[in-house]
């Protein structure tokens, strides 16, 4: 999930500031060929599943106070998820089945349909992945005092002759 916020802030200060100073073209030919990287996919998904798996691993086998955490990151990426889907999927389509872009009669049009609602939508959901990594990190730090907590209890038991 780390490596998706990245990825999105990357974008998001990086990549669509310096193509908002380029020709129309070459912005429509670029952010066509995003579409055709298979990683963007993989990675979202891959982190969705790991997520899922965070959140089984620690309901089934901690229950502790990191649980509400591991959810909250759970939800919080499931609306990177809904916004990615429901809403950069479709300008990323409307954009790739605009056609080639040597061939648009209008490609200023295309640029301004897709430009500006991508990137403040792109904004947005940067900011909840960015949150969702947060509450991954405050449950591994309950998650790791929870532990420690555990075997300093022990440890006190071990020292007075108790198990």
């Amino acid at each position: 999930m780390a490596l998706v916020a990245g990825l999105n802030f990357t974008f998001a200060v990086v990549v669509m500031p310096n193509l908002s100073g380029v020709d129309d073209h070459t912005f429509v030919t670029i952010t066509q060929r995003f579409n055709e990287n298979p990683v963007f996919p993989l990675s979202f998904t891959v982190a969705l599943l790991l997520a899922m798996l965070a959140t089984v691993l620690q309901a089934c086998l901690a229950r502790g106070p990191a649980l509400r955490w591991v959810i909250a990151a759970l939800v919080l990426y499931g609306v990177v998820l809904a916004i990615t889907g429901g809403f950069h999927i479709p300008l990323n389509e409307q954009i790739s089945q605009a056609g080639d872009p040597g061939q648009i009669a209008d490609l200023s049009r295309v640029r301004n349909e897709f430009e500006a609602p991508w990137v403040i939508g792109h904004v947005v959901r940067t900011l909840f992945c960015i949150a969702a990594v947060a509450a991954l990190a405050r449950a591994l730090l309950l998650h790791g005092r929870q532990h420690n907590r555990r075997d300093s209890i022990q440890s006190a038991r071990a020292a007075r002759g108790r198990p």
